[in-house]
């Protein structure tokens, strides 16, 4: 079954009374603003990269990657509904100084899944979650992506790149890049996945890149602004199209979601 709106998981048993509410006008950007940060980091740096975060879970004592999300909100995270695995502890991981070698891992407090998805369906029709971050006692300050419910035409990904091991488990690597992308028809993904398109959905294509994407997708952006998480990877190194979520079109449902 999928979870209702607002469901809390067994991450944190409440929900932080002083959670910020939100504008309700979603046709506006949300930006909301860093606040005070330590000047000493290397911002000109971590200024290339400042949105994407890398999840980690972990069910034993082992943490493994589990996929990429965009901060929003400060304190928030969107990324894709399947990447929260019951009965695991997932933490969000922040390279935020490439001079120094630097990240932060934040807990995550809890989740809150699209109330419609279900994951034993296997479809990726409403594969979309934000989490909420435990950012208190922390000098740094995260920096947001905005988002809104206007379509993106120009879209490039945030690459934080993974290897892959022979049993296939993925690491992060501490190797970052960009890529234009052009979103392609949906009858070109519906080909290739077998998936119907629709407007929560934006097939992608990296066919003019030799680089294989299999592993290391992170969020698309158009600027400042998050456009998609990913919900469907290449199944190997000769497919260039990718499925990825539309976050303009959840825009209200995000909202409603964090306050």
């Amino acid at each position: 079954m999928g979870m209702k709106l607002n469901s809390v998981t067994e991450e944190t048993k409440k929900m932080p009374k002083n959670a910020t509410s939100c504008s309700k006008k979603t046709i506006l950007r949300h930006v909301v603003s860093m606040g005070d940060v330590n000047q000493n980091y290397s911002w000109h740096l971590a200024e290339r990269f400042p949105y994407t975060v890398a999840v980690t879970r972990n069910s034993t004592s082992i943490w493994a990657f589990a996929c990429f999300a965009s901060i929003i909100l400060v304190k928030w995270i969107v990324t894709a509904a399947h990447c929260r695995m019951p009965g695991h502890t997932h933490r969000a991981i922040l390279y935020y100084d490439f001079a120094h070698n630097q990240t932060h891992s934040f807990p995550i407090l809890f989740w809150r899944l699209h109330e419609k998805y279900n994951r034993t369906l296997l479809s990726p029709k409403y594969d979309i979650a934000v989490a909420k971050l435990n950012v208190q006692n922390y000098k740094f300050a995260l920096r947001p992506a905005v988002f809104d419910e206007s379509k993106s035409k120009e879209i490039e990904a945030s690459v934080w790149k993974t290897v892959s091991t022979m049993d296939k488990k993925l690491y992060l690597t501490n190797q970052f890049t960009k890529y234009d992308l052009r979103i392609s028809p949906a009858g070109r993904c519906f080909e290739s996945f077998g998936v119907e398109i629709d407007e929560s959905m934006i097939c992608v294509d990296a066919s003019h890149y030799d680089e294989c994407f299999h592993h290391d997708f992170g969020p698309i952006f158009s600027g400042d602004k998050v456009v998609g998480v990913l919900l469907i990877k290449p199944v190997d190194c000769d497919m260039k199209l990718s499925i990825f979520t539309n976050i303009s079109y959840y825009t209200s449902w995000i909202m409603k979601t964090t306050v």
